[in-house]
């Protein structure tokens, strides 16, 4: 059965469901912690203990595919945070969630927000203004929370998911059980992750002397210098990213970037791509999609095991310093790349991811 791209990226975001405990401090959170770290998809499962008891935070984009064109067409997703045994699957009721989000190092959200049955629900207006204004919602005096309800979410309108790129999201439980009852702050675990927005860029490149459109979605940041060389018919971008060895081996991370390009022509027509990461080789990590008769969408894709390796390259050939990751895609000559049909040609990508 083949499937379609989007039907496929669905697939990846839910095998791409990640869990893990560690304990470090957050130095920027003035207060005792048990943080978990990601770094993301658009959702993670990160684990955590809560006095004796398992506590696993579940945080999502409703829908999974959110991009900067989605959003440019009246897209207006849902983030779910759902705190829960994951021995029991059962939620934990009358959860405080105080919310902090941040993008590029700014602060955009700090909140705190209140669900009965412990899966809150909050609907993003993404709107070019300077601070976040809670449009929908009910308020409790009490201890300030917002709430809302499955059927009626909180909504909000702001710069979050304004533009494409990671989004920082830090959780810290302030109750559990008891809408006034405050847990105990060795007892109030926080979780550290990073939900992504596909940055979505249009171009025209020159192939064999006609003008052809190319869709790229960035999946992890947004990208900059763009190039095309019809002698070469090779591409170019490049993205921003910290190649830290130690902050790689401590996260969740996986990067993911999209070219759909019309077929057929001269890039496309052998059908296999050969792709490098600042002039290493990472063509197994490279899978396309050939499902559509009328383009090819050719996803990059680089889990953590992956990125691992490459970081300790790009480090030991001096080029971690420059904060980039360049990409470069050129048609191959050998056998095929994985197909996302079969979703064969990931190699160690999935295996690998922990």
């Amino acid at each position: 059965m083949q499937l379609s791209s989007q039907q496929v990226l669905l697939a990846l975001v839910s095998v791409l469901v990640l869990s893990t405990t560690l304990s470090l401090p957050l130095l920027y959170i003035p207060f005792s912690t048990k943080p978990v770290f990601g770094d993301g998809l658009t959702q993670e499962q990160l684990s955590a203990s809560m006095g004796g008891r398992k506590a696993d935070l579940l945080i999502k984009t409703i829908p999974s595919v959110v991009t900067t064109e989605t959003l440019q067409n009246g897209q207006k997703p849902i983030i779910l945070f759902r705190l829960f045994d994951s021995n029991t699957n059962q939620s934990f009721n009358h959860v405080t969630y105080y919310i902090i989000v941040e993008k590029d190092g700014k602060r955009l959200l700090s909140d705190m927000f209140h669900d009965h049955d412990g899966e809150l629900k909050v609907q993003l207006n993404p709107e070019n203004s300077s601070r976040i204004a809670i449009i929908s919602a009910e308020h409790d005096p009490l201890l300030d929370t917002w709430s809302g309800s499955q059927t009626n979410p909180v909504r909000i309108s702001g710069p979050i998911f304004l533009n494409g790129g990671l989004y920082h999201f830090i959780v810290k439980i302030e109750t559990v059980d008891s809408d006034y009852t405050l847990l105990p702050d060795n007892q109030q675990p926080i979780y550290d992750s990073w939900l992504s927005v596909g940055n979505t860029e249009n171009r025209q490149v020159d192939i064999d002397g006609k003008q052809i459109p190319i869709k790229i979605i960035s999946y992890y940041d947004k990208l900059r210098e763009f190039g095309f060389d019809n002698n070469t018919m090779q591409m170019k971008f490049v993205m921003p990213f910290n190649w830290n060895s130690s902050r790689l081996n401590k996260a969740n991370i996986f990067v993911h970037e999209e070219v759909t390009v019309p077929k057929a022509n001269t890039f496309t027509t052998k059908g296999t791509f050969i792709g490098k990461v600042n002039d290493i080789d990472i063509s197994k990590d490279v899978v396309v999609d050939h499902t559509n008769p009328k383009m090819d969408v050719i996803h990059v894709m680089i889990p953590k095991n992956n990125l691992i390796q490459l970081a300790d390259l790009v480090n030991k050939n001096g080029e971690a310093s420059s904060g980039l990751m360049k990409f470069t895609l050129e048609p191959g000559s050998g056998s095929m790349n994985g197909s996302m049909g079969s979703m064969s040609g990931t190699g160690s990508s999935m295996g690998s991811m922990s």
